[in-house]
């Protein structure tokens, strides 16, 4: 995927962005960030469902009643990558959670 091309993010809407997946844990903006600040794109509306096909047998048919969407964001990264800066510039503020700041949701409380 080149740099400035579109893809897409999976939103969950209690989860936040999925930023990437470690060989058992997935990776949410808004539950455990893994210190990225970047999120991982998908080519095509396609392929980030086969994605989530992967991990939940399959893509949910309510996904508003699941929470789960595709949102288009600009790969401003190599290898696909979409910044903050490019979530940001796509609307998706109010899911960044730790990508926005490494102190959100800590036990004192949101930032």
């Amino acid at each position: 995927m080149s740099l400035h091309a579109k893809g897409f993010v999976v939103i969950h809407r209690d989860l936040g962005v999925y930023v990437g997946r470690a060989p058992n844990l997935s990776c949410w903006s808004k539950l455990n960030a893994a210190g990225r600040v970047a999120v991982a794109t998908f080519p095509t509306e396609a392929k980030a469902r086969w994605h989530v096909d992967l991990w939940e047998g399959g893509w949910p048919d309510d996904q508003g009643a699941v929470g789960l969407s595709l949102h288009a964001v600009e790969v401003d990264l190599p290898d696909g990558w979409a910044s903050i800066a490019a979530l940001r510039a796509a609307g998706l503020e109010e899911h960044l959670g730790e990508l926005a700041h490494a102190g959100w949701d800590n036990r004192h409380g949101r930032c």
